[in-house]
């Protein structure tokens, strides 16, 4: 007895295929907490060539003051997504130096720069909250 017809199949099929990129992609997305005022948080990763990125994310409160710099083997690109979808960053070692302007959650995206050569290698990013 067929229980599924072919129709059904093909929506079983993609209903399964869009709940493991939903997984994946999941797993790409670290979550990560403040530091308390006066102190910073170190995070190392690796990139493995231009097409690759990685993904934080926060939780941040309006008022905050919040910085956030990047190190590492070869030319970095760093940006934040605001809670509204508004972002910021660019090339080089500063992301973020200021008061966030919005309560909610806020993505790091962490990339190679399309500005230097190609490398492969490890990263920090220091995420400090001031007093």
């Amino acid at each position: 007895m067929n229980l599924l017809n072919a129709r059904g199949r093909r929506l079983a099929v993609v209903v399964a295929f869009g709940l493991l990129l939903t997984n994946a992609s999941a797993k790409t997305l670290r979550k990560i907490k403040l530091p308390p005022p006066g102190q910073s948080v170190s995070i190392e990763g690796k990139l493995r060539g231009m097409d690759d990125h990685k993904e934080f994310s926060f939780h941040g409160n309006i008022g905050t003051k919040v910085k956030i710099e990047l190190t590492g083997a070869g030319p970095l690109r760093g940006e934040v997504t605001f809670p509204s979808g508004n972002h910021e960053g660019g090339p080089g070692g500063g992301v973020l130096d200021q008061t966030l302007p919005e309560t909610g959650q806020y993505r790091v995206r962490i990339s190679e720069s399309t500005m230097g050569e190609a490398w492969e290698g490890n990263f920090t990013v220091e995420i400090s909250v001031a007093r």
